[in-house]
């Protein structure tokens, strides 16, 4: 009788083992779906996003249409996140930016598409961070808005020296920029980097690794002048991080290296 019963629990907790296995593997493939119908959302939302920056009206009207096609795509196949209800309310909100964004593009006003597509990209990476989705294009994204602030301060330095106050603006965001672009670099440099995943050939993986350097030369070069360089030298170089920055941000598009 008790062998029985023992035996009677070894085949429940097996069952149930394999069955816990099985749901794990489940959200695992839901998960590596859903990554991947980023990826390639990201492929056409980059190019929408930059050429819209730029101005360029034919290439930004080209690359929204695709960017719009595979919204729909990602947005209809991944509406419902079952273990988030908030989920489907944010991928609505979204749509209707790219929505706003398509049909500002297609008039010609550039400027609302850019920031329309821009609050897209803020949407999405607050929905994945919420639901602890880890994808490294939202270490690119986080790491912006700080650079971007380096960038606009040394843009209105007025004459040869800072303000005191714009001396604070620039140790704060250095301060977010550094550990920021140390993670993604040794993201890349110490192969965790899913090149499978995001589909990147070696040659492809190669320019994405040029680019990360890159920028990080860029912050080396900010921070010696930060420490012993002139109020015109910490201006240069806070100005020269957008060029890595958008070569990196770029490799993630589909769209030609600069």
């Amino acid at each position: 009788m008790v062998l029985q019963r023992v035996g009677t629990f070894i085949r429940y907790t097996g069952q149930g083992i394999i069955l816990s296995l099985a749901l794990m593997t489940n959200v695992f493939a839901m998960d590596n779906a859903l990554l991947k119908a980023t990826i390639e959302m990201d492929r056409q939302y980059i190019p929408a996003l930059i050429y819209t920056q730029m101005g360029d009206q034919d290439a930004a009207q080209e690359a929204m249409m695709s960017f719009s096609t595979e919204w729909t795509y990602f947005a209809t196949t991944f509406a419902v996140n079952s273990d988030d209800p908030e989920w489907q309310y944010f991928v609505d909100i979204a749509s209707g930016m790219v929505s706003s964004a398509f049909v500002d593009v297609l008039e010609g006003n550039l400027d609302s598409g850019y920031q329309n597509l821009k609050a897209v990209s803020t949407t999405m990476h607050g929905l994945r961070e919420r639901n602890g989705i880890n994808y490294y294009v939202d270490a690119l994204n986080a790491y912006k808005p700080f650079m971007d602030a380096l960038i606009t301060t040394a843009d209105n330095k007025g004459g040869k020296l800072f303000t005191k106050a714009q001396i604070k603006i620039l140790q704060k965001n250095w301060a977010q920029v550094w550990p920021r672009w140390e993670a993604i670099r040794h993201h890349v440099s110490q192969a965790k980097f899913d090149q499978e995943l995001f589909g990147f050939n070696d040659g492809q993986f190669v320019e994405l690794k040029k680019a990360v350097a890159q920028e990080q030369l860029a912050l080396n070069k900010l921070r010696r002048a930060l420490r012993v360089g002139s109020h015109n030298e910490m201006a240069r170089a806070a100005i020269g991080l957008e060029a890595g920055f958008m070569r990196t941000y770029r490799a993630f598009g589909d769209m030609p290296h600069e």
